[in-house]
């Protein structure tokens, strides 16, 4: 299997359908969120596309208030049926029809009407319930009775436009009384239809956030579970950068697609929808006006996402270099200063910086010409309307609510469009994102899942080890065993020596099936590890490498590493190991912090740590992997003491290149090339001659 898994490249598609299923797996779990979400959704969309049809009414029908009288004698069925309900009735035979009901029929139609009697030739202003006193009462009724006002019951009126000019703007105040206060009621509908929509707009932001935290603090949930639960191939071959970055800045980009854009992007479409939909049913002409900008804009659009796309990889590419250059650079901080390589290295970060600034230039610029462009289309979308829309005024096909509605909703259709360049990096960003997560996940972990390490009793084996025709390779073909066999006795103590290379940590690395063996089988007590559950395998073996980890805990979290805390066993493994010398120098004892990797400690304390940690594991079978390979002749001493008594009672396999260290193992195994060369004790090892005594002999000679 390939464990590798390189940085995506985006090759085209701004939605991975893969992706969207794994985002809307855990976005599901709280649906509840989700229905919450749309419903303010709608409630924010209903309310952007109502306020402008809203104004046009009040324009219209309460401070322009223009229209024509018209004869139910006179008038023709057919068409008078669509505007019947919204006439104002005046008397028995006439009505009054706002100039805005007749934009729909044609002007020769209105021609015909006009002519037939059915309509006034006049233009008049509906005047209703006005306040009169004093002059202007007295003025008015003198325009009442010489006819350039008509008067009609309930305190209903109607004024043309050349008599409107013959009163003040005060008078005209008094006259539209009611129509004022109408429009102080209207305006506090308007506001607290913006207060609707804020209310709705912040709990959609709640739910959304919420939602999208839940879900992604799932998401990073089960991909660390799936990531420990991956076999160590995975991590032999993916840096820890990479690796780390999956489960933050890969989860925090789909957040960001999912809160950010997902949403917003339905909630754009609805309201454009919307815009295009409510458009073409009010004025089919303006609307399509309008929409021929609509083909160059979506041109420009296909242009940009190509041209955004090229960029973006190329940026992508080149943060890559940078990143790998970056983590190199610090990771070998000290053979730089060592050798003063720093100009070298900074000429080098230069040109790489330089390449990375190039590259987001040259997407700055492209978006630079796409944003002004959007603006342009729809201010030539607004100039259109404006034009065309004067000439319909002037000659009484439209009214002038309709021509600033069009423009409030040019407005709200360009608006998202102008956003688009900021949400297709957002989409670019998460795509890749998720398509590393998703090749996380489908990277086959082990057979048990986290949940079967949950710490219990497990049963305790003999320690009886036997590799039994052992074959094994990390890369086809190359074999690293051929046909290693051997047999550990229970309680026995075991050593492994060879040359640098010949497979002696694969076989500790085969026998706690950290891989999985191509030929042959390895046995526990008599039984194939494979049928041992994984948790009883590793409960039962405790390995002391030689590059000790250390967590950033404290010393005696390192050692207990999450196991019940027993004082009494406490002091007992760090007194026999020896780490109560260590301890007891230590400014807070067992509390004291450790450093990142115990930077702070050498590299025989942490031996002695890591010491302990085995002991306090209490394992029947322990593995000592050049535990003793980097530490002063001091050190160990105190090592060597512990190590006779960490093998007492339990079988112990050890791995050294020190031989002084193994004379005393009950049986030594020489390592060759993949292959056992010799076995046996030291002494016949020695008086044999061969591999183990030129090993010693070269060793002792160095010395």
């Amino acid at each position: 299997m390939n464990y590798n898994h390189e940085e995506t490249e985006i090759k085209g598609k701004l939605f991975n359908k893969e992706v969207i299923i794994l985002l809307l797996k855990y976005i599901f779990r709280y649906k509840g969120y989700f229905l919450l979400a749309l419903l303010y959704m709608c409630v924010i969309t209903a309310v952007t596309l109502y306020v402008p049809a809203l104004s046009k009414m009040i324009i219209d029908k309460i401070i322009i208030k223009q229209g024509y009288t018209g004869s139910l004698s006179n008038a023709p069925e057919k068409q008078y049926v669509p505007f019947s309900s919204k006439v104002i009735q005046l008397g028995n035979d006439t009505v009054f029809i706002f100039k805005n009901m007749l934009s729909s029929f044609p002007p020769d139609e209105i021609r015909q009407w006009i002519d037939s009697g059915f309509l006034s030739r006049k233009k008049y202003i509906l005047i209703e319930s006005p306040q009169l006193s004093g002059r202007l009462e007295t003025k008015f009724r003198k325009s009442i009775d010489n006819g350039a006002v008509l008067a009609f019951a309930d305190s209903m009126y109607l004024m043309s436009e050349d008599v409107r000019e013959t009163f003040t703007a005060t008078e005209l105040i008094s006259l539209r009384a009611a129509d004022i206060n109408k429009l102080s009621e209207y305006f506090f509908i308007v506001i607290v239809l913006f207060i609707l929509q804020f209310i709705a707009s912040y709990l959609q932001i709640i739910a959304l956030m919420k939602l999208s935290q839940k879900a992604m603090r799932d998401l990073r949930t089960d991909l660390f579970t799936h990531i420990i639960s991956l076999e160590l191939p995975f991590f032999d071959s993916n840096p820890v950068g990479r690796v780390v970055s999956r489960v933050t800045h890969d989860i925090e980009s789909l957040n960001e697609m999912f809160s950010s854009v997902l949403v917003t992007l339905l909630q754009d479409i609805l309201i454009m929808s919307g815009v295009i939909v409510v458009m073409f049913y009010t004025d089919v002409r303006l609307a399509l006006i309008v929409s021929c900008t609509f083909p160059p804009l979506f041109a420009v659009i296909v242009v940009f996402r190509n041209e955004a796309r090229k960029a973006y990889r190329v940026i992508r590419t080149k943060i890559t270099d940078l990143n790998a250059f970056l983590n190199e650079s610090i990771s070998g901080i000290r053979i730089i200063q060592i050798f003063t390589n720093e100009l070298k290295q900074f000429q080098k970060f230069n040109r790489i910086n330089n390449d990375v600034y190039r590259a987001n230039i040259r997407q700055v610029h492209i978006y630079a010409v796409f944003r002004p462009l959007i603006g342009l289309f729809r201010w030539v979308a607004v100039a259109s309307l404006i034009y065309f829309g004067a000439h319909a005024i002037l000659n009484d096909r439209i009214s002038y609510g309709l021509v600033v509605m069009f423009v409030v909703y040019i407005g709200s259709f360009f608006e998202p469009i102008g956003d688009l360049a900021e949400k297709f990096d957002i989409l670019q960003s998460a795509t890749a994102a998720g398509e590393k997560i998703l090749s996380v996940f489908k990277t086959s972990a082990r057979k048990e899942g986290i949940e079967f390490f949950q710490q219990k009793k497990q049963s305790r084996f003999r320690g009886e080890i036997v590799f039994d025709d052992v074959w094994f390779s990390y890369v086809p073909g190359e074999w690293v065993l051929k046909g290693v066999s051997f047999c550990v006795s229970p309680r026995q103590t075991i050593a492994i020596v060879g040359e640098t290379g010949s497979g002696k940590s694969t076989i500790i690395n085969l026998l706690g099936n950290f891989y999985p063996v191509q030929k042959g089988e390895i046995r526990i007590d008599n039984k194939n590890i494979n049928e041992v559950s994984l948790n009883s395998l590793r409960s039962n073996i405790a390995t002391v490498m030689q590059d000790v980890f250390l967590f950033s805990r404290s010393v005696k979290e390192n050692i207990t590493l999450g196991s019940v805390y027993d004082e009494n066993k406490f002091n007992t493994v760090i007194n026999m190991t020896n780490s109560n010398i260590l301890v007891e120098g230590l400014s807070r004892g067992i509390e004291q912090q450790v450093m990142e990797r115990g930077v702070t400690f050498s590299a025989g304390e942490r031996q002695l740590l890591a010491f302990t940690r085995a002991l306090y594991f209490d394992p029947s079978i322990l593995v000592l992997d050049e535990a003793t390979s980097n530490i002063d002749t001091e050190t160990e001493i105190l090592i060597q003491n512990a190590i006779s008594r960490l093998v007492q009672g339990r079988t112990s396999i050890i791995i050294a290149h020190r031989l002084s260290t193994i004379r005393h193992a009950d049986c030594i195994l020489v390592i060759n090339n993949g292959k056992i060369a010799e076995s046996g004790d030291h002494k016949s090892l020695m008086n044999l001659k061969g591999l183990y005594y030129e090993l010693y002999r070269l060793q002792f000679e160095m010395v």
